[in-house]
């Protein structure tokens, strides 16, 4: 009689330890470090950086944007994600704050999302943020 309470005992505590790591559920990617410091999205007055990672079949994207100039002009950073369907979503964070301060704004894409640029710029409200861009993820 012991065995047998023994082996069933056994039996439930495998199931329920391997039950719950079939059942648990996969922990999101670790955030990776992006920064459009030296490329071509790059420009004077403007520091965009920040994080993405991956979580629930989404990429999540932390875009931070510094105003490091004091010259009167806003800080902005213009990002587009380009999607496997051909689709494409952009995004602007405007900083005009001056000098010395970060806006920080957190967006998600659609798992389908292949790239995301970006492209800095010191600009007066109501301008336009257009130019080279630097690859973000």
């Amino acid at each position: 009689m012991r065995m047998r309470r023994f082996v069933a005992t056994l039996s439930a505590a495998v199931a329920t330890t391997f039950g719950a790591v079939v059942v648990a559920p996969a922990p999101a990617q670790a955030a990776t470090s992006w920064s459009l410091s030296g490329t071509a999205g790059d420009a004077y007055g403007v520091w965009a950086y920040g994080t993405w990672w991956w979580s629930g079949g989404r990429l999540y994207l932390q875009v931070n944007v510094k105003d490091t100039a004091a010259d009167g002009y806003g800080a902005r950073v213009g990002i587009i994600a380009y999607y496997n369907d051909g689709g494409t979503r952009g995004e602007v964070v405007h900083n005009s704050g001056g000098s010395g301060t970060t806006v920080t704004r957190q967006f998600n894409f659609a798992g389908n999302v292949t790239k995301i640029t970006g492209g800095e710029c010191a600009v007066n409200i109501g301008s336009a943020c257009v130019g080279p861009s630097g690859r973000i993820y």
